[in-house]
């Protein structure tokens, strides 16, 4: 049966609102082959290494589809599509009306997923009807008991050892959520005194120590 509990956002906006959000509560990742497993225990006519096949078979037919510039509709599983982002340290804008913007690499950003309405819709009725909340109060976003100037000097020092700092590891280091250290980054890398500054994007980006 699934599980929620409620959640204390960080004060992120700095108004003193305490907005609070349902969150579920994830029992734990199955693994592939647990998939797998479930899958044949469901449908015993169909055998371990059968149901593997074909998701191997679907997965390569998507990496090839979606590879040659297709979208892939799966009905109930959902709609698969590319994004593209350029690969290079060019500007983004073009600089006037004749700029072709030639030379430039581009390349994969993502694999979009939009799931299907109606398997949204099927999702929503098998959970809500047993849907329960794990009764223990709201709970609060770690904040980190450190100061600012403490949370610097501490993921310097990792800086120091490693070249860079991870969002993960800045959160533990400082005793904080990843929502709440990913927004005191941003508020020290904003700084331009501040001696720490971002390098790279997304889930490549990390932390570094600014150069003089």
């Amino acid at each position: 049966m699934a599980k929620y509990k409620l959640q204390e956002m960080p004060d992120v906006h700095h108004d003193g609102k305490r907005r609070v959000y349902p969150k579920m509560m994830i029992n734990r990742t199955l693994s592939r082959k647990e998939f797998v497993e479930m899958m044949h225990d469901y449908h015993r006519g169909t055998s371990p290494s059968m149901v593997e096949a074909v998701l191997i078979d679907v997965e390569d037919m998507l990496v090839r589809m979606l590879s040659m510039g297709y979208n892939v509709n799966l009905g109930n599983l959902g709609h698969y599509s590319l994004s593209l982002e350029f690969k290079d340290d060019k500007p983004a804008e073009m600089q006037d009306e004749d700029d072709k913007m030639t030379y430039r690499r581009v390349g994969v950003k993502n694999v979009n997923y939009r799931a299907a309405p109606e398997f949204v819709k099927e999702v929503k009725l098998e959970t809500d009807q047993y849907l329960e909340r794990d009764m223990g109060g709201v709970k609060r976003v770690l904040k980190s008991n450190y100061t600012r100037e403490e949370r610097i000097a501490r993921a310097l020092q990792v800086i120091e050892k490693n070249g860079f700092i991870s969002l993960d590891d800045y959160a533990q280091l400082n005793n904080m959520s990843r929502t709440v250290a990913s927004e005191d980054l941003k508020g020290i890398t904003d700084d331009p005194q501040s001696p720490i500054c971002s390098h790279g994007r997304h889930s490549h980006k990390v932390w570094v120590k600014r150069e003089a």
